[in-house]
């Protein structure tokens, strides 16, 4: 009688030899099972692990994005603070064509979601701006609210690029 790996004949009348191949089978079955469930449990690991990689990469080219943004806006920052001078210094029909093109170039940061902040009234947020000096007001409700900006501040949303420089009013009676 010839045997082969794959599959096995026992005759009906050879019992004692059927039911040492029936335990002989019930082994490699045995092993079969532990071997799938070994390779199901690293292909759910691999799988896993993959999906971790690419929640990490996701996160690392948003970061990547932002920092490079913040960056760009971190480089621009003096020339829209050397705009803000000249409008400041001149006067009628020189500062349009000024007021034109800083206005397009705000635009431009704000398309890209960075925001110029800091106007007289806000009310002062130590995170997001920088008190340069205290103004004392007799009116209570324009304490700690924004006096004057020395320097506008900018944001990409919640990350502030950078802080307005304010002087700040301080209630005294």
């Amino acid at each position: 009688m010839e045997h082969s790996d794959e599959e096995e004949f026992i005759a009906e009348e050879d019992s004692e030899a059927g039911s040492a191949a029936v335990g002989k089978l019930r082994d490699k079955l045995k092993k079969a099972v532990e071997e799938k469930q070994e390779y199901l449990e690293g292909w759910q690991r691999a799988r896993a692990d993959f999906a971790n990689f690419k929640r990490e990469e996701a996160l690392m080219h948003h970061d990547k994005e932002a920092r490079i943004k913040s960056d760009m806006v971190e480089s621009l920052i003096p020339t829209l603070d050397t705009f803000e001078m000249a409008l400041k210094h001149t006067k009628g029909d020189e500062s349009k064509g000024l007021q034109i093109i800083y206005k397009q170039f705000l635009n431009s940061l704000k398309s890209m979601g960075v925001e110029k902040y800091g106007a007289p009234g806000d009310t002062f947020n130590p995170h997001t701006y920088e008190a340069l000096r205290e103004v004392a007001t007799s009116d209570q409700i324009q304490d700690h609210t924004v006096e004057s900006v020395e320097r506008s501040g900018y944001a990409a949303g919640e990350k502030i690029i950078r802080p307005a420089q304010v002087s700040v009013y301080v209630y005294k009676q």
